[in-house]
């Protein structure tokens, strides 16, 4: 089999290769794939925190602390994150073990057990609280829209140069917007925008 030569592709990408296509590794990519897959395991099998994983994998390959916790990013980029299918995986199990006492609770007639049973279950999977896919609507906030107009162009050389419908036009859109100035908040401020006349006189 050919080996991936793409001046583009980083180890991962090629070590993701592997696994997906069977795709050949150099000697060197060979080498980061067995480290990666070590990190892997030790967070899967072990559920390691990342100090302790980067500690054994500082021993075992004799590898820097930084290039150890370089591989532990690398083999959740490639398998994905550990910590998150093991929350996922103990959500599961406490739900199927909160059920089973509840079941127990309900052949006594323990009523007690039973609601302490149907607790754990509504709290392990979220029901006691609103639907955490749904973003809360109170807390989006609309984009702040900034308007920007200047019109120095009106009082510029280059405003004379064009024709006189088009100069017309320009002071009718600068008449409009200042009407609608005059009734906003910014009606102390129409200062900022005033124009020399004179220009339109000429036109």
């Amino acid at each position: 089999m050919i080996p991936l030569k793409l001046e583009s592709s980083t180890v991962t990408d090629r070590i993701r290769l592997y696994y997906i296509e069977g795709t050949q590794l150099n000697d060197e990519d060979e080498k980061i794939r067995i480290r990666l897959d070590a990190a892997h395991s030790l967070k899967l099998a072990d559920f390691e925190t990342d100090k302790n994983a980067a500690s054994i994998l500082m021993r075992k390959f004799c590898i820097s602390q930084r290039q150890a916790y370089r591989d532990l990013l690398n083999s959740k980029n490639i398998f994905g994150n550990v910590q998150q299918a093991t929350k996922e995986a103990i959500r599961y199990m406490i739900t199927e073990w909160a059920t089973i006492a509840m079941k127990m609770a309900h052949q006594a007639k323990d009523l007690k057990n039973m609601n302490k049973a149907m607790e754990n279950i509504i709290r392990a999977n979220n029901l006691d609280k609103d639907d955490v896919d749904i973003p809360d609507a109170s807390k989006i906030q609309p984009p702040v829209q900034l308007l920007q107009v200047n019109f120095n162009f009106i009082d510029s050389p280059m405003f004379k140069l064009i024709d006189k419908t088009t100069q017309k036009a320009i002071l009718l859109q600068y008449d409009l917007f200042m009407e609608q100035v005059k009734l906003s908040p910014m009606a102390d401020f129409t200062d900022v925008w005033k124009i020399d006349e004179s220009a339109r006189e000429e036109s």
